[in-house]
């Protein structure tokens, strides 16, 4: 992710200086090339067997993915809401970008974490653990302070209540929502019962991006900007084709990682890379001086990226390892009729198997603390009419 924020980065600064200019352009293109990755991912596999069905490419990336598919029903709906949140955040991103640089966004980005944490508090109805409560405020105090520059007695900081608005309001808010359907879409299933695979979403929700910055983009093209655009475009072209590139990698694997966990905890593993953006931005600034700006000119504000960084991977860390998992053993009642489906919909309850010996079944659940694992037996499943016992066993370590 640091790689293809730096490259915006060097575009905006080199090429395409207008923000809607550049997200225009960076869609159209990142759909043609999206559509050709897929066609090559259609290449099939050798079969295993003459009786089995062959694979093609996608399928290493997503299992799900057999060929191009058209969203439909739910599926379409979670997919268009998907598309026209991304399109707001994308928007707001280039125009971030254009104001800060890949130096800021990075940080301010992990505002979307606070995001879906407190929506996940809302939605599962707790209340949040210490830890979580601690998490929340090392990122933001981590994103703040990773965001600020010195040695100017704040003139170099003049615009920065605005984007701290800009971030906690419409880019948060946006990108949450777009986490948010895009997860729908990925675990609703359709009449078949298959879900839809992260390779079609991003092309579909793509092709609504495209559409979306094509209509932001008529007051820059009217104001003067085509004339900037025809007569950059083809120097631009490289380093957008390695952009798109790697936000397809990124975004399809990052997608398929929704499906196998908590939205927060996701989304936290993946700021890690903010991290990472400091250094890739250090060693770009070699070949692009204007890279570096105010920010990278001074010991105290190289400081405070230092510092914000490390508390925001503490915090993230912090996040992530909460996490738990346990195995419950329960007893059925006898005599009473075992009903899978007020289980398995439960929330944090992967999947369960009928065992023999003392026990009758073994839950596997993932939740997002131990404290949480308790709540869950208490509210939820020990209340089940034809569950009689439950004992609780936490995972401590797991090895592959």
């Amino acid at each position: 992710m640091s790689i293809f924020v730096v490259l915006d980065d060097i575009i905006s600064l080199e090429y395409l200086t207008d923000p809607y200019i550049l997200g225009a352009f960076q869609a159209v293109v990142g759909f043609v090339i999206t559509v050709v990755i897929i066609l090559l991912l259609h290449l099939p596999v050798k079969r295993k067997s003459e009786t089995t069905r062959g694979y093609n490419l996608g399928y290493f990336i997503d299992k799900n993915f057999s060929r191009f598919r058209f969203p439909k029903g739910k599926i379409g709906l979670y997919t268009l809401l998907a598309g026209l949140f991304s399109s707001g955040t994308t928007i707001f991103y280039f125009i971030l970008l254009n104001r800060k640089g890949s130096s800021v966004i990075m940080p301010f980005g992990q505002f979307v974490l606070i995001y879906l944490l407190i929506g996940e508090f809302i939605t599962d109805k707790e209340k949040p653990a210490m830890a979580e409560i601690q998490s929340i405020a090392m990122i933001a105090f981590g994103v703040i302070i990773a965001s600020l520059t010195g040695g100017s007695n704040g003139a170099d900081n003049t615009g920065i209540l605005l984007d701290i608005l800009l971030v906690i309001g419409p880019f948060a808010i946006f990108a949450s929502f777009y986490i948010y359907f895009q997860k729908k879409a990925l675990t609703t299933k359709d009449n078949n019962g298959k879900v839809f695979d992260s390779i079609n979403l991003r092309l579909w929700t793509l092709l609504i991006m495209t559409f979306a910055q094509s209509i932001a983009i008529i007051p820059s093209l009217i104001n003067g900007g085509y004339g900037d655009f025809v007569a950059n475009w083809e120097a631009a072209m490289l380093p957008t084709v390695f952009s798109v590139v790697i936000t397809f990698v990124s975004i399809v694997l990052y997608s398929r990682a929704l499906t196998m966990g908590k939205m927060s905890i996701v989304r936290a593993l993946r700021s890690i890379s903010v991290v990472f953006t400091f250094p890739v931005v250090l060693i770009a600034g070699l070949w692009v001086p204007e890279l570096l700006g105010s920010g990278f000119r001074d010991p105290l504000s190289i400081t405070l990226k230092i510092v914000g960084s490390i508390l925001i991977l503490i915090g993230v860390i912090a996040l992530a390892l909460s996490e738990t998992k346990c195995i419950l053993l329960a007893k059925v009642k006898q005599g009473v009729e075992i009903i899978p489906s007020e289980l398995i919909k439960m929330k944090g309850v992967e999947n369960f198997s009928h065992i023999t010996g003392i026990y009758d079944l073994l839950i596997n659940i993932k939740i997002r603390n131990i404290g949480k694992t308790l709540s869950l037996l208490e509210k939820s499943i020990a209340k089940i009419e034809w569950i009689e016992t439950v004992t609780t066993h936490p995972i401590i370590k797991e090895f592959v």
